[in-house]
This record gives C-alpha cells, sequence and structure tokens, in this order.
C-alpha cells in the first residue's frame, strides 16, 4: 500500500509537470500567427505609387535560394517570407520575415541593413536616381517579424505592418 501510494504520487506529479509543460511550449509568448504574404499584399496596396512588382515567397519552389538575394541569414531559421520588388529595375520593395525564434531578430535586421547598402552601391552605378529611396529605407521588428520597407511612402507602408500587431492584440 506504501508503494502504491509513492507510485501514484510520482504519477500524478508528472503528470501535472507534462501539463504545465504543455501550456507554456506554444508561440503565444512571441505574438501573434501572421501570414507573410497576406502582410507584404497589405503593406503594398496602401503605397499606390509602387510599380509593377514581382513577389516571392517561402512558399515557391525556388524558396530558400530566392530568400539569400535578400539575406544571408541561415534559411533554418526562417519559417516564412514574402518579399516583393519593382520588377522595372527601380528601388522599390517590402518584405517581411517570421523567424522561428525572435532572438533571431536583430542579426534578420542587420542582414536586411547589408542587402539595402547592396542596393545602394548597385544603384549608385546604375541608376543614381534611385538612391535617396534606399537611402530613406526602414527596417523594423515586431516579436519575430522583421520588415524592410523601400517604397515613396514609408510611412504608410510602415503603419499597416504595425496594424498587424495591434489588432492581434485586441
Amino acid at each position: 500500500m506504501k508503494y502504491l501510494k509513492k507510485a501514484l504520487c510520482l504519477t500524478l506529479a508528472a503528470l501535472v509537470l507534462a501539463g504545465m509543460a504543455g501550456c507554456t511550449g506554444g508561440r503565444e509568448e512571441e505574438g501573434p500567427d501572421l501570414d507573410p504574404a497576406e502582410m507584404v499584399r497589405a503593406m503594398a496596396e496602401v503605397d499606390t505609387t509602387l510599380p509593377e512588382m514581382v513577389t516571392k515567397s517561402s512558399g515557391d519552389d525556388q524558396a530558400k535560394d530566392n530568400f539569400f538575394y535578400l539575406s544571408e541569414l541561415s534559411y533554418g531559421k526562417v519559417e516564412a517570407y514574402s518579399y516583393t520588388y519593382a520588377d522595372e529595375g527601380t528601388a522599390e520593395e517590402i518584405a517581411v520575415v517570421k523567424l522561428k525564434d525572435k532572438s533571431d531578430a536583430a542579426a534578420m535586421m542587420e542582414s536586411l541593413h547589408q542587402h539595402v547598402k547592396a542596393r545602394q552601391g548597385t544603384f549608385e552605378e546604375y541608376d543614381p536616381e534611385q538612391v535617396p529611396l534606399t537611402e530613406d529605407a526602414v527596417v523594423i521588428r515586431e516579436g519575430r517579424y522583421v520588415a524592410l520597407i523601400v517604397s515613396k511612402k514609408n510611412g504608410l507602408v510602415q503603419n499597416e505592418f504595425k496594424k498587424f500587431f495591434q489588432e492581434g492584440a485586441q
């Protein structure tokens, strides 16, 4: 009987611990679960000055290769992304990267800043009129989401990005 009580107590304790682990293991702490493709579409819609855009995303066949055009961050750290850029070869681009872990956000932001610097160098060579757009580029984050915004309406596009988190918090 004494051993039965111990076994029952240990079993109950194990169940309680397992239940607690199940409650804390989700992504709730990292904010809402959003779709980067939906975010990029909404962000692009608010800037009516954007030219014809081409979109690449984590849902494409060449997703990993396409991502490396945007960032040198290990693709293994990315849960999903969407990236739209001007088809005409101008500087406009909008990207949202959803990371697996928000602790990688600073590295993602730095990588996007490096992407913008590389684009600036390219535009200085072949289309200097585009350089001011790249100089005004915005790289922002919210939890595990990082966005790159290069557009004539950076403020509007940035506000649209922020709306996703304001609505998700309500």
